[in-house]
């Protein structure tokens, strides 16, 4: 788990005697039991699912008991349950920090001995089925969308709501394909169910029927009765665990924090302004911070649609954007010399060397993992670490789609009563 308990503490508690009903990050699930420990660890529960997937699809006889990956057993029928992240991933051990460094960050592919199976069943057209791989890419594309159908991004007025729910949205998502398929799934139903089951737990309820009408907005309809039908297997994909905690308000929590330390004689150490037209020193003024803010909380928006919420806590996320955020906000104000450089590293160490739970270690650790992560953060504008709002290769994900359609165990129905509709259209003619 992440090793910024006293950080977290210190700077998401109230300041007021009812802290000990409060929950902490540090006690939740999220750190406890969904944080992962690496980037190999990630990849590991993503091949689980595929091959999970893989061994019904390709299973001749329908009804016949496939052996599971997880050591149970799975269907070869069209109602394929959701399968729960506890039954498909054990952590046996703790992963040190360094595995974060040397992660494998390639999945499984064809050509691996231990593949298994790479086509249907004869019964469903022996057609190819995606890899790993290209269920990544899905799930990153279709997780780029979430925002755009509820949050302050959204693009049905009626759809519109605090950024906290497009956060919790993004990452029940993603919980549920860390343990599900899309072959067995339809992304585009579990993204409207993630949407609607986050606007309930950030109670911001929005009525389901906005929720259809925000996806023909995107021009990509999911009907209510599929939306209402997708929300129960995704709590179920989920282990019926809701509870999420965004970056959003550690951003603004470090922000508060820093410009009353940053005030303080060990905190005016940490700041430094270019030399201003007129020559001048200056101190650190309350509104010096509003850039790095507003730059930081952008960043979080790459960030909550990306990977980085299963391997960091949102701690470290919203200090990793703040700290990449000055950065970007001092290269835009360099001549003029009116943003002020801060030492994140010193503030980490400075701020909190004499809270009782910390130690030199603790903090170089949490050193280390920040470095790590604001090196991946500003990797996001490529669109790596499953950040699909950049660098998007759409014709590959068109070509990964038409092989969806081929060997998908969803929509079969669908496609019958279409089948059947155009027939009798052509009949009446």
């Amino acid at each position: 788990s992440a090793p910024m308990p006293f950080i977290w503490r210190s700077l998401s508690s109230p300041r007021s005697q009812v802290q000990d009903t409060v929950m902490h990050y540090t006690e939740s699930s999220q750190n406890v039991k969904w944080q992962l420990s690496s980037l190999r660890e990630l990849n590991l529960l993503r091949e689980k699912s595929n091959k999970r997937a893989r061994d019904v699809l390709s299973c001749e006889t329908v009804g016949v008991a496939v052996e599971a990956t997880t050591g149970g057993t799975a269907t070869n029928k069209d109602t394929f349950r959701a399968y729960g992240f506890s039954e498909t991933f054990k952590r046996e051990k703790e992963v040190d920090d360094a595995c974060l460094e040397a992660a494998d960050e390639k999945l499984m592919g064809e050509s691996d001995p231990e593949y298994g199976p790479s086509l249907t069943s004869s019964q469903r057209g022996s057609n190819p089925m995606l890899t790993p791989a290209e269920e990544t890419s899905l799930v990153t594309f279709y997780c780029s969308k979430i925002p755009l159908l509820i949050g302050p991004h959204a693009t049905l007025p009626r759809c519109k709501r605090d950024a906290k729910v497009s956060a919790t949205a993004c990452l029940l998502f993603r919980r549920f394909y860390l343990s599900n398929s899309v072959m067995m799934f339809d992304p585009k139903s579990m993204l409207a169910a993630a949407a609607f089951l986050a606007s309930k737990v950030e109670d911001c309820t929005i009525s389901v029927k906005y929720l259809e009408l925000g996806t023909q907005e995107m021009s990509a309809e999911v009907k209510v009765s599929e939306i209402l039908d997708a929300e129960v297997k995704l709590i179920t994909g989920v282990d019926f665990d809701l509870l999420v905690f965004s970056p959003y308000k550690t951003v603004l929590s470090y922000t508060e924090d820093l410009r009353t330390f940053l005030k303080t004689e060990r905190g005016q150490k940490l700041v430094a302004f270019s030399a201003s037209a007129s020559g001048e020193d200056r101190q650190l003024d309350g509104k010096d911070l509003s850039p790095t803010h507003d730059a930081a909380m952008k960043i979080v928006d790459d960030a909550i649609v990306s990977d980085l919420p299963l391997l960091f806590g949102p701690g470290e996320v919203g200090l990793a954007a703040l700290m990449v955020g000055n950065e970007r906000v001092r290269n835009r104000n360099e001549d003029s010399g009116s943003s002020p450089q801060i030492d994140f590293m010193g503030y980490i160490r400075l701020r909190f060397q004499d809270s009782d739970a910390a130690d030199q270690e603790a903090i170089d650790s949490v050193a280390r993992r920040i470095s790590k992560l604001v090196q991946m953060i500003r990797e996001l504008d490529g669109g790596r670490h499953g950040c699909g709002n950049h660098g998007v290769d759409m014709d590959q994900l068109k070509g990964i789609n038409k092989r969806l359609k081929k060997c998908r165990i969803w929509g079969q129905s669908d496609k019958k009563k279409k089948k059947k509709k155009r027939k009798a259209e052509s009949q009446n003619e």
